[in-house]
């Protein structure tokens, strides 16, 4: 069997999704959730939810590529029957810019075996998603997939890197 290589999100993506705010809606209240800070009012609910951990991902806009609203509306209603299929708890979430110029809803998924937000996220083609700990840290996660020059899917689109590595334009990190 053949190995290709794999790839992380570009830096500067990576930068933004660091740089956004994070919110989970749950019983009428939001948690705002930023990246390498702990909250306390997130631990307390993975705990209510007897969890050492979540994630909150998205369907929207994969490899973070600007999809149509019809589109990224359909792909999280997809991404909510495979967290229900699963039989975990979700509850509504968003990301983006402090200004409200980029925001994405998602979810959080509560708990389950290993990581589920990771392989959720891979089936939805993201860039990254966001591990929650169980003191209520936020972590960015990126995804790693091949080059599109591998022939492999899922792939990073040629736009996020336009040639193999050793090739011109932008390089992998």
């Amino acid at each position: 069997m053949q190995m290709h290589a794999t790839y992380p999100p570009p830096p500067a993506m990576m930068a933004s999704f660091a740089d956004a705010v994070y919110r989970v809606y749950d019983q009428g209240r939001r948690i705002d959730l930023r990246i390498g800070q702990p909250n306390p009012d997130m631990a307390a609910l993975l705990a209510r939810f007897g969890a050492s951990h979540g994630g909150l991902v998205t369907g929207e806009n994969p490899f973070g590529q600007q999809q149509s609203a019809e589109a990224n509306a359909a792909a999280n209603a997809e991404l909510a029957a495979a967290i229900d299929a699963l039989g975990l708890p979700r509850l509504p979430s968003d990301g983006g810019s402090e200004d409200g110029a980029w925001n994405e809803p998602g979810f959080l998924v509560v708990g389950g075996e290993g990581q589920p937000a990771d392989a959720l996220a891979r089936r939805f083609r993201q860039a990254a998603w966001v591990r929650i700990e169980a003191d209520g840290s936020a972590h960015l996660a990126g995804c790693e997939y091949p080059l599109a020059s591998s022939g492999l899917e899922p792939c990073w689109p040629p736009q996020v890197f336009p040639g193999p590595a050793g090739g011109t334009g932008p390089q992998p990190a």
